[in-house]
């Protein structure tokens, strides 16, 4: 079972990856250093921010459900956090985000922020909690330095964005600041998924 789950994690973020890049391919006439990702959320191309709002849900309960029937037991904040991020995922495409100005604007903008945010916060504390656990078991000694890397580089970049969004200055960089956290978040899914379905 951990290892049926840990490919059904990788292929998902795999699919989020691809609709990602392709999100940024297209001509949506969004700015990739200084609009949101959610922004693309928006538009002729919404299609592809669901299918990869999507897959990073399906990807959070499937780590969840394999890191659930590993042995060692892993610590169940840090499953809940993973299912918390993935409905919060399933969620967030129905609340589209505020544009040309505050996002938060409106009710509906207001919760894709608050959804956003627990998106950032369950990760990052359920990769910190993960490292914790997992830098003293030998099995996962080839991948340590990653995964007590990539929770630091997730919470860099969500300081970016909040720094970046109360800055003026520095707005003009709160894409690639969120983009740093796609990437850093995807990563993680993916050695984490990978070693699972080596080790079990």
């Amino acid at each position: 079972m951990v290892q049926a789950f840990g490919v059904v994690t990788a292929i998902a973020v795999a699919v989020q990856g691809l609709a990602l890049i392709v999100l940024h391919l297209v001509p949506t006439g969004y700015n990739p250093r200084t609009d949101a990702v959610s922004d693309y959320g928006i538009g002729p191309y919404r299609g592809l921010f669901w299918t990869q709002a999507l897959a990073a849900g399906v990807a959070g309960f499937a780590l969840a459900i394999a890191l659930g029937d590993t042995k060692p037991s892993i610590p169940s904040e840090v499953i809940v956090l993973l299912v918390i991020s993935g409905v919060a995922r399933l969620l967030i495409p129905v609340f589209p985000t505020d544009q040309n100005g505050s996002r938060f604007q409106t009710a509906r903008g207001t919760v894709h922020m608050i959804l956003a945010i627990v998106i950032f916060a369950a990760l990052i504390f359920a990769a910190s909690k993960l490292g914790s656990t997992l830098e003293h078991r030998p099995a996962w000694h080839d991948v340590k330095g990653w995964l007590t890397a990539l929770p630091w580089v997730m919470t860099g970049a969500a300081v970016g964005v909040l720094v970046a969004l109360r800055v003026p200055g520095l707005n003009r960089r709160f894409g690639l600041f969120e983009r740093l956290f796609y990437v850093a978040s995807i990563a993680w899914f993916l050695i984490v998924a990978i070693e699972l379905v080596q080790i079990y």
